[in-house]
């Protein structure tokens, strides 16, 4: 029973692993590229709180991505950068 118990908590480790590790990647990339398309025209046009406020908004996107709060940073993350125009 225990052999069991044990390679049954070994399993949802592995898979608890392998989701995070995927689920970091596409939130660093989503962030990465969202930071990338905010060209320095776009930054010209926003005033300074805009621009922080925008970049604190992906950023808490980015933090609760990485916790595993979110199920689709690509949406609010495109979301995000529809607000920005």
């Amino acid at each position: 029973m225990l052999r069991r118990g044990l390679s049954g908590a070994f399993a949802l480790t592995l898979m608890t692993l392998g989701s995070s590790a995927q689920s970091n990647v596409d939130c660093a990339t989503r962030y990465k590229t969202f930071l990338e398309k905010l060209t320095r025209e776009k930054q010209g046009k926003m005033s300074g709180e805009q621009l922080a406020a925008l970049n604190r908004r992906a950023h808490r996107i980015y933090d609760a991505c990485q916790t595993g709060h979110l199920a689709d940073p690509k949406a609010l993350f495109d979301a995000l950068d529809r607000s920005k125009n």
